[in-house]
């Protein structure tokens, strides 16, 4: 019995070392308005996409709410006999990241209500990774490709082996390092749990719908246990629905004629800057007045849709999409190199009680590949695509429980 214990208390402290980052924290400290901490006061949390959450102060007036999913509009409430009811609005929780409050209370009768908006603290003292959070707002605003790849490239210190640019490469995964680490120790994880592909080390499993996202966290270094390597670690967490019912549709469209194309006439007596030997001048005429000898995009569509809402108000929350992505390219040699992508989601959460959370998510990447390592000798390349008529599945089942403080697993040696 005592063996069967100890290995009871293992198994619990190990299983947070299984997952990575997927939630935030809101850490707290209660004081009157002469700054000694306040006990005793109810805290009540609440946001769009969570149930009601509610805590009592210690006797040095802290309070926390753990694991909570990333959002800019959350709602602390402070209630303690003599003091005004006070209400703090706009709260922001960011994935991996701890938001701490320090909130004052007011004398007075307990019906009086003081309601401020609050600025969420950039700094966060309980962090020393090196890391970029990107939240859905800006994600969706910037002027760029729509892939994780491209975020790559755009964040500080990743070095990408390729550009991309207008989409050409979307469709197609990039290789990248940081800090002089090795592209083998790389990982890929979504809403806490790694999918890096073990058949390509450091690679993902899957192509994604971009508008799955509700944040993308980027770490380069400085992580702590729950991330296995020391190379660069992608963190996704997929947006739920909430209290109200959403929907988003986009449709995203580049033809051929938004880029420019390199001239068919060239002019050496015109100062033309290529090439440096005139003798090449006719080759150059031959090939680019065939409209050969670069990459070039022929047509692109990202379209797609989701949709989500609650189930049962305050308890039960449903959320999917679905999204396509047309890439038809022409290579060098004048062949054309199309890729297809097909992304389906699905989640459900549930929070029955406010101490326990239970979550089901799947995705599903289909790919397929027209023209992949098209050649002069082999011009029309090989056609692929993957095994499953919908794309390769990630299937989540999660259920977590708060105990509270008190509780003890790990019987007394």
């Amino acid at each position: 019995m005592r063996k069967a214990l100890i290995l009871l208390c293992v198994i619990f402290l190990a299983a947070p070392l299984l997952a990575q980052h997927r939630t935030g924290n809101v850490y707290g400290v209660v004081q009157d308005e002469e700054g000694n901490p306040l006990p005793g006061v109810t805290v009540t949390l609440t946001g769009s996409k969570t149930g009601a959450l509610t805590t009592v102060t210690s006797a040095e007036g802290n309070f926390r709410f753990l694991s909570l999913f990333p959002e800019i509009d959350y709602a602390v409430r402070l209630e303690l006999g003599g003091f005004k009811t006070k209400i703090e609005e706009g709260i922001i929780v960011n994935t991996g990241k701890n938001t701490n409050l320090t909130l004052v209370m007011s004398m007075g009768a307990i019906e009086e209500e003081v309601t401020v908006t609050a600025v969420s603290p950039v700094v966060d003292t309980k962090k020393t990774e090196i890391s970029t959070t990107l939240a859905y707002e800006t994600l969706q605003s910037l002027p760029s490709s729509r892939d994780p790849w491209v975020i790559l490239q755009m964040t500080p210190a990743v070095q990408v082996d390729r550009e991309n640019v207008g989409g050409n490469e979307s469709g197609q995964q990039a290789s990248f390092v940081a800090l002089g680490g090795d592209g083998d120790n790389d990982t890929w994880t979504m809403d806490g749990v790694n999918i890096t592909d073990p058949a390509a080390v450091g690679a993902s499993p899957t192509y994604y719908d971009y508008d799955v996202f509700e944040e993308i966290n980027i770490t380069i270094g400085g992580a702590d246990v729950e991330q296995h390597t020391g190379g660069v670690s992608l963190n996704f967490v997929s947006r739920r629905g909430g209290n109200r019912i959403s929907f988003g549709g986009r449709f995203y469209y580049t033809e051929e004629y938004f880029q420019s194309k390199p001239p068919s006439n060239w002019d050496w007596e015109a100062g033309d800057p290529y090439p440096s030997d005139p003798t090449q001048w006719d080759e150059l005429q031959q090939i680019f007045g065939q409209g050969l000898g670069y990459n070039s995009i022929r047509d692109i569509k990202d379209f797609g849709f989701n949709v989500g809402g609650p189930i049962l108000k305050d308890k039960i929350w449903w959320w999917g999409s679905y999204g396509v992505q047309e890439i038809k390219t022409t290579v060098m040699n004048g062949s054309a190199d199309d890729t297809f992508l097909n992304n389906y989601a699905f989640k459900v959460n549930l929070q029955l009680v406010p101490e326990n959370r239970f979550e089901f998510f799947i995705h599903a990447g289909e790919k397929a590949k027209f023209g992949r390592g098209s050649s002069s000798q082999y011009p029309a390349g090989r056609n692929q695509h993957g095994k499953y008529n919908f794309g390769s599945p990630i299937m989540k089942l999660q259920d977590e429980h708060m105990f509270g403080d008190n509780i003890s697993f790990c019987p007394p040696s």
